[in-house]
């Protein structure tokens, strides 16, 4: 003897196929996005590294006011290089946390079937 009626099961398989349908969908559009977003970073991490690269070699030429002024300039990118890595990494613990939290509530539909 089952716990739930077939009036109840229905609406409950209905409820599973329709929180499945959403967190899939949900979790191809945090995947997509990550992958734009560590595709887009990767693109241009290089370019830090080569504008660091282009300080140092032009540092020696300029006034110490100028110098100054390129060293803050370098800190403020450093920041922004740091923040845009801290963002694909939190994409990427999204994407895993939705998966896993996809994967669990399906389990528990499966434990009422």
């Amino acid at each position: 003897m089952g716990f739930f009626g077939n009036n109840t099961k229905k609406m409950l398989e209905e409820i599973k196929a329709k929180s499945e349908y959403y967190s899939n969908d949900l979790s191809k559009d945090i995947s997509e996005s990550f992958e734009e977003l560590k595709s887009e970073f990767d693109a241009h991490e290089e370019v830090y590294s080569d504008f660091l690269k282009f300080v140092s070699e032009i540092k020696t030429k300029l006034t110490a006011l100028e110098a100054k002024k390129l060293e803050e300039l370098s800190n403020g990118l450093k920041h922004i290089n740091h923040c845009a890595k801290n963002g694909v990494e939190s994409m990427r613990y999204l994407s895993l946390y939705q998966r896993k939290q996809t994967h669990d509530t399906l389990r528990i539909y499966e434990e009422f079937e």
